[in-house]
């Protein structure tokens, strides 16, 4: 868990339930893992077009939420490289998976946790997303773009 915690992960936790929205964040806390919380998926496009940077995306998948799913093409488009998705459902919610459109289950993106998340799992995925590679990436794309 040290060599992760020293390259200090930036997460977008998107959730429109406020409790939820609560939970995720402390177990990303717990974690070691700094993040930036938004109610909807319009507030993180805003916030990545005014030059914020995120590593991965955490996302409640509620009902309401389904309808803003389009919008994860606008961060992936402001991302300078695709950003893995964390979906967070509740059991109640499962079947909710199933209607994502095949390009958003596709690995190595797609990822689902049961809500509560559980820390353990929620750190093996952050551990498994091989960040400096993907900074080390993103950082020639931005020289390379004139950014």
């Amino acid at each position: 868990m040290d060599a992760w915690v020293r390259l200090t992960c930036r997460v977008a936790l998107v959730d429109s339930d406020a409790l939820q929205r609560l939970c995720t964040g402390n177990s990303l806390s717990v974690v070691g893992a700094g993040y930036d919380w938004f109610d909807e998926l319009s507030g993180l496009v805003e916030a990545m077009r005014a030059g914020q940077q995120f590593d991965a995306v955490v996302l409640g998948l509620h009902a309401n939420g389904m309808k803003a799913l389009p919008l994860l093409l606008d961060v992936a488009a402001e991302a300078d490289c695709p950003l893995p998705v964390l979906y967070v459902v509740h059991d109640s919610e499962m079947a909710l998976a199933h209607r994502l459109p095949s390009r958003m289950r596709a690995p190595p993106s797609f990822q689902m946790l049961a809500s509560p998340v559980d820390d353990g799992a929620l750190l093996a995925w952050l551990n498994g997303l091989d960040l400096w590679d993907r900074r080390v990436e993103g950082a020639g794309r931005r020289k390379a773009s004139g950014g």
